[in-house]
């Protein structure tokens, strides 16, 4: 599948400093073949395709559109990484991580759909991850490790005015998911004993109050993602290997396995805008040989478990375009 570099896309090459000028249609990660039918919308994800113009695997951001299985690249790292791409409410601009500072630090940017207008929003020696939008689109939650292993914090756009959220969380504060409102946020913590030790398990915060409560009922657990309409948080569960995709009420209660690939591991979910769909990532193993893919799978099992994206380059952290 040979795809064209759009003349916005171009434009950003400057804007994004690139010292290895890209050829007329970069190496992009490949969509499976045939591609599943009646799916709709695009999703951002990021993948370490290794390619002639990234010859080390520097992680770059992506978009596939699910109508065509058309992958087209959104950053193009030759020497940094970028990663964790999250879209704006409106579907209009995408906040992510990136190492691109030359300090070999993450800081959080946002930049435009199309890859113009590239903002960098924290500048801290300290690695800032996991960037959330909140639903107004003037400010995202973050993990940082500026002052503590991992607490919580809240950036806004317009003057990059920070809020401490959490302090010296036990455990760590980390992999944050705004709630459609606005007024909660999911993240993950390890706290939870298990196997002698302590293992992660998913909590919330009210941001009104900053107070946490633990989510026990999750069992080991992290990444959690809110469903659209708020009934649902969908999550990891590493209770067993490999791991698999689990559902919780917002209220903490009723955990549900979701059917996947029995032999592979399930990964960083996120739900479709109209709640029906969860885009994940899927792997035979997990670190060691780990190959990722992303998937679709479907809480109502009226569709099967569905491959999108196949071989070369670990193909993780699907994020779906808003409506």
């Amino acid at each position: 599948m040979r795809l064209s570099v759009a003349v916005p896309l171009v434009a950003a090459i400057a804007l994004l400093c690139v010292a290895v000028p890209w050829a007329q249609s970069p190496e992009v990660p490949a969509a499976v073949s045939p591609f599943p039918s009646e799916l709709s919308g695009t999703i951002a994800f990021q993948s370490d395709l290794r390619s002639t113009d990234n010859p080390t695997g520097h992680i770059r951001l992506y978009m596939i559109d699910l109508a065509t299985g058309a992958v087209t690249a959104l950053t193009n790292a030759t020497t940094w990484d970028d990663e964790q791409p999250k879209w704006s409410p409106d579907g209009q601009r995408i906040a992510f991580k990136s190492n691109r500072n030359g300090a070999d630090n993450y800081d959080l940017y946002v930049m435009d759909a199309d890859g113009q207008n590239l903002t960098r929003i924290t500048d801290h020696p300290a690695h800032d991850h996991d960037p959330s939008w909140l639903p107004d689109g003037e400010s995202l939650v973050f993990s940082s490790e500026r002052d503590s292993r991992s607490d919580l914090y809240r950036v806004w756009l317009s003057d990059r005015r920070i809020e401490r959220l959490t302090f010296h969380f036990e455990g760590r504060a980390i992999m944050p998911a705004v709630s459609p409102d606005g007024g909660w946020v999911a993240f993950s913590a390890q706290t939870l004993p298990h196997l002698g030790g302590w293992t992660y398990q998913i909590h919330v915060l009210e941001l009104a109050t900053k107070q946490t409560w633990p989510f026990n009922a999750s069992g080991p657990a992290c990444w959690p993602s809110w469903s659209p309409d708020a009934q649902l948080i969908a999550h990891v569960s590493i209770n067993r290997e490999p791991s698999v995709i689990q559902t919780l009420s917002s209220s903490g209660r009723s955990p549900t396995p979701l059917a996947g690939d029995p032999a592979r591991w399930h990964y960083y979910p996120d739900w479709s805008p109209d709640g029906r769909l969860l885009a994940v990532s899927v792997s035979p193993e997990h670190h060691a040989g780990e190959d990722w893919d992303l998937a679709i799978l479907d809480p109502s099992r009226s569709i099967p478990y569905q491959r999108l994206t196949t071989g070369a380059g670990n193909d993780r952290l699907p994020d779906w375009r808003p409506r």
